[in-house]
Protein backbone atom coordinates (compact mmCIF):
# COMPACT_ATOMS: atom_id res chain seq x y z
CA UNK A 1 0.00 0.00 0.00
CA UNK A 2 2.86 2.39 0.86
CA UNK A 3 4.47 1.70 -2.51
CA UNK A 4 1.22 2.45 -4.32
CA UNK A 5 0.84 5.74 -2.46
CA UNK A 6 4.50 6.60 -3.21
CA UNK A 7 4.03 5.86 -6.92
CA UNK A 8 0.86 7.97 -7.02
CA UNK A 9 2.60 10.86 -5.22
CA UNK A 10 5.54 10.76 -7.67
CA UNK A 11 3.15 10.59 -10.64
CA UNK A 12 1.21 13.58 -9.29
CA UNK A 13 4.45 15.49 -8.75
CA UNK A 14 5.84 14.72 -12.21
CA UNK A 15 2.61 15.75 -13.91
CA UNK A 16 2.68 19.05 -12.00
CA UNK A 17 5.98 20.08 -13.58
CA UNK A 18 5.72 23.18 -15.75
CA UNK A 19 5.06 22.55 -19.44
CA UNK A 20 8.28 24.36 -20.35
CA UNK A 21 10.42 21.86 -18.43
CA UNK A 22 11.65 19.51 -21.13
CA UNK A 23 13.66 17.22 -18.83
CA UNK A 24 11.59 14.48 -17.19
CA UNK A 25 13.10 12.72 -14.16
CA UNK A 26 13.36 8.95 -13.88
CA UNK A 27 10.72 8.41 -11.20
CA UNK A 28 12.55 5.35 -9.88
CA UNK A 29 15.59 7.52 -9.05
CA UNK A 30 15.12 9.45 -5.79
CA UNK A 31 17.84 12.00 -6.61
CA UNK A 32 16.23 12.80 -9.97
CA UNK A 33 12.80 13.23 -8.37
CA UNK A 34 14.29 15.57 -5.72
CA UNK A 35 16.18 17.41 -8.48
CA UNK A 36 12.95 18.01 -10.41
CA UNK A 37 11.32 19.38 -7.26
CA UNK A 38 14.31 21.70 -6.68
CA UNK A 39 14.08 22.94 -10.29
CA UNK A 40 10.43 23.83 -9.69
CA UNK A 41 11.42 25.71 -6.52
CA UNK A 42 14.07 27.69 -8.41
CA UNK A 43 11.60 28.51 -11.19
CA UNK A 44 8.92 29.59 -8.69
CA UNK A 45 11.05 31.38 -6.08
CA UNK A 46 13.98 32.79 -8.08
CA UNK A 47 12.58 34.43 -11.22
CA UNK A 48 16.03 35.39 -12.55
CA UNK A 49 16.74 31.69 -13.22
CA UNK A 50 14.23 31.69 -16.11
CA UNK A 51 16.72 33.17 -18.58
CA UNK A 52 19.41 30.73 -17.46
CA UNK A 53 17.10 27.74 -17.99
CA UNK A 54 16.29 29.07 -21.48
CA UNK A 55 19.87 29.89 -22.52
CA UNK A 56 22.07 27.33 -20.74
CA UNK A 57 23.66 24.51 -22.69
CA UNK A 58 23.38 22.24 -19.64
CA UNK A 59 23.06 22.43 -15.86
CA UNK A 60 23.84 20.53 -12.67
CA UNK A 61 21.15 20.54 -9.99
CA UNK A 62 21.87 19.78 -6.34
CA UNK A 63 18.52 19.48 -4.53
CA UNK A 64 20.11 19.43 -1.07
CA UNK A 65 23.55 20.60 0.06
CA UNK A 66 24.32 20.57 3.78
CA UNK A 67 26.94 22.97 5.11
CA UNK A 68 28.30 23.37 8.65
CA UNK A 69 31.08 25.58 9.95
CA UNK A 70 32.68 26.95 13.07
CA UNK A 71 36.13 28.29 12.16
CA UNK A 72 36.58 25.34 9.81
CA UNK A 73 33.69 23.87 7.89
CA UNK A 74 32.51 21.81 5.02
CA UNK A 75 29.62 21.00 2.74
CA UNK A 76 28.37 18.02 0.79
CA UNK A 77 25.60 17.41 -1.72
CA UNK A 78 24.75 15.16 -4.65
CA UNK A 79 22.82 15.84 -7.80
CA UNK A 80 22.20 15.30 -11.49
CA UNK A 81 23.69 16.85 -14.64
CA UNK A 82 21.16 17.57 -17.40
CA UNK A 83 22.24 18.12 -21.01
CA UNK A 84 19.97 18.18 -24.08
CA UNK A 85 16.94 17.49 -21.84
CA UNK A 86 18.47 14.22 -20.57
CA UNK A 87 20.08 13.29 -17.27
CA UNK A 88 23.62 12.49 -18.43
CA UNK A 89 25.53 12.23 -15.16
CA UNK A 90 25.57 12.04 -11.41
CA UNK A 91 27.49 14.73 -9.60
CA UNK A 92 28.78 15.46 -6.13
CA UNK A 93 29.82 18.67 -4.40
CA UNK A 94 32.45 18.72 -1.67
CA UNK A 95 33.67 21.89 0.03
CA UNK A 96 36.16 22.71 2.78
CA UNK A 97 36.10 26.20 4.30
CA UNK A 98 38.30 28.19 6.65
CA UNK A 99 37.72 31.64 8.06
CA UNK A 100 35.20 33.53 10.12
CA UNK A 101 32.09 31.37 10.07
CA UNK A 102 29.52 29.89 12.38
CA UNK A 103 26.33 27.97 11.77
CA UNK A 104 24.69 25.36 9.62
CA UNK A 105 22.41 25.52 6.63
CA UNK A 106 20.85 23.42 3.94
CA UNK A 107 20.43 24.81 0.45
CA UNK A 108 19.70 23.86 -3.12
CA UNK A 109 22.24 24.78 -5.79
CA UNK A 110 22.13 24.92 -9.55
CA UNK A 111 25.17 25.32 -11.79
CA UNK A 112 24.38 26.56 -15.30
CA UNK A 113 26.83 25.93 -18.16
CA UNK A 114 26.71 28.45 -20.99
CA UNK A 115 28.33 26.14 -23.55
CA UNK A 116 29.90 22.72 -24.15
CA UNK A 117 33.46 23.77 -23.12
CA UNK A 118 32.18 24.98 -19.72
CA UNK A 119 30.43 21.63 -19.18
CA UNK A 120 33.58 19.73 -20.17
CA UNK A 121 35.64 21.62 -17.57
CA UNK A 122 33.03 20.68 -14.97
CA UNK A 123 33.04 17.04 -16.05
CA UNK A 124 36.83 16.96 -15.57
CA UNK A 125 36.31 17.48 -11.80
CA UNK A 126 38.97 20.15 -11.30
CA UNK A 127 39.09 21.77 -7.87
CA UNK A 128 37.87 25.35 -7.61
CA UNK A 129 39.12 27.81 -4.99
CA UNK A 130 36.94 30.72 -4.00
CA UNK A 131 36.11 33.20 -1.31
CA UNK A 132 32.63 33.81 -0.07
CA UNK A 133 30.71 35.97 2.32
CA UNK A 134 27.10 35.72 3.29
CA UNK A 135 24.35 35.40 5.80
CA UNK A 136 21.53 32.88 5.82
CA UNK A 137 18.68 32.98 8.34
CA UNK A 138 15.84 30.46 8.35
CA UNK A 139 14.69 30.02 4.77
CA UNK A 140 15.87 33.47 3.68
CA UNK A 141 18.84 33.70 1.38
CA UNK A 142 19.42 33.48 -2.33
CA UNK A 143 22.89 33.93 -3.71
CA UNK A 144 24.72 33.46 -6.94
CA UNK A 145 26.67 34.95 -9.77
CA UNK A 146 24.86 37.82 -11.52
CA UNK A 147 26.15 36.63 -14.90
CA UNK A 148 28.19 33.83 -16.43
CA UNK A 149 31.80 33.74 -15.21
CA UNK A 150 34.03 31.57 -17.42
CA UNK A 151 30.87 30.04 -18.89
CA UNK A 152 29.42 29.06 -15.49
CA UNK A 153 26.69 30.65 -13.35
CA UNK A 154 25.91 29.33 -9.85
CA UNK A 155 22.72 30.10 -7.97
CA UNK A 156 21.86 28.85 -4.48
CA UNK A 157 18.62 28.98 -2.56
CA UNK A 158 18.58 28.47 1.21
CA UNK A 159 16.16 25.82 2.41
CA UNK A 160 16.82 26.25 6.14
CA UNK A 161 19.59 27.29 8.48
CA UNK A 162 21.47 30.01 10.28
CA UNK A 163 24.98 30.84 9.11
CA UNK A 164 27.25 33.83 8.85
CA UNK A 165 30.58 33.66 7.07
CA UNK A 166 33.57 35.34 5.54
CA UNK A 167 35.68 32.44 4.29
CA UNK A 168 38.15 31.03 1.83
CA UNK A 169 37.20 27.64 0.47
CA UNK A 170 38.18 24.85 -1.83
CA UNK A 171 35.40 23.09 -3.67
CA UNK A 172 35.41 19.96 -5.77
CA UNK A 173 32.73 18.70 -8.08
CA UNK A 174 32.69 15.05 -9.05
CA UNK A 175 31.04 13.72 -12.19
CA UNK A 176 30.11 10.22 -13.26
CA UNK A 177 28.24 9.60 -16.53
CA UNK A 178 24.93 7.75 -16.39
CA UNK A 179 25.26 4.70 -18.60
CA UNK A 180 22.35 3.22 -20.53
CA UNK A 181 21.63 -0.36 -19.63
Amino acid sequence: MKQLISVLMVALFVTSLPASAAWEPDTSDKVQVKAAKAINSFRDDVPRTAEYFEQAYAFAIFPSVTRVGFGFGGAYGKGIVVEDDKAVGRTGYYQFTSGIQAGARNFSMIVFFKDRPALEVYQSGRTQFMGQAGLAVGTLGVAGTPAYNNGVAVITMTRIGLMGEFTVSGAKFSYKPITSD
